[in-house]
């Protein structure tokens, strides 16, 4: 085959793979919060309380990231994550039950400097999620009834394709500007972004022939 047509192909390839595995292989996304996550703060009281009310953008809501807080030391904590869908009058069941058992020195408040505050709890993902208003809740074991734990915050997310994160973008595109502009702007981008990838690939092919073309023509030294 022609140097030309070696480098389309695997620029075609290339592309093909880069696509296939953006959109098709499913991975965790952050749902939309401010800041990026989810403060427990009790305005009112002026006290961190233990959950709040959460609404997550994408299905598959699979994740919660929890920072807490104890300020008692122990060997370990017993605590439980309840997720519950949030609705008017008395509570629904909890759709989701997690027990945890989490050591003392993971979520003592005294961190040490850049140490990550969050500890990360997965559970089945709630298929219909997007959209829905969720309670997330922890609440103390008996062995740790008189414990003082805190939730200062938490950051949530669901397993998903890159189609439907792609799909969410284009929908509702973030910003001021006209949703239209948005949307076009937004693929041209993305599929300029492929098309150098494609280039860049094709690129490299080219140049790894004629190297090795050239190398083989080189009379070999003494």
């Amino acid at each position: 085959m022609r140097p030309g047509a070696v480098a389309a192909l695997v620029a075609i390839v290339a592309v093909a793979v880069l696509l296939i595995g953006a959109l098709a292989v499913p991975f965790e996304v952050r749902n939309s919060a401010p800041f990026g996550f989810n403060l427990t703060l009790d305005a009112e009281r002026g006290i961190a309380v233990s959950g709040r009310q959460v609404v997550p953008n994408y299905p598959n809501f699979n994740r919660v990231d929890l920072d807490l807080r104890s300020y008692t030391m122990g060997d370990s904590y017993d605590l439980t994550l309840y997720i519950r869908p949030d609705e008017p009058g008395a509570p629904p069941p909890p759709i989701r039950t997690i027990p945890l058992t989490v050591p003392a020195s993971q979520i003592f408040h005294r961190k040490a400097p850049f140490a990550s505050p969050f500890t990360t709890v997965r559970f089945p993902p709630i298929a219909d999620s997007a959209g829905q208003a969720y309670e997330v809740w922890v609440e103390r074991g008996t062995r740790n009834r008189d414990d003082v734990v805190a939730v200062w915050s938490f950051k949530t997310y669901s397993q998903v394709t890159g189609r439907v994160v792609l799909g969410a973008l284009l929908s509702h595109p973030a910003g001021t500007a006209a949703p239209s502009a948005v949307r076009v702007g937004l693929a041209l981008l993305l599929l300029g972004f492929v098309a150098t990838f494609g280039w860049l690939m094709a690129g490299l092919t080219t140049y790894a022939l004629r190297w090795n073309r050239g190398s083989q023509r080189r009379p070999a030294s003494r």
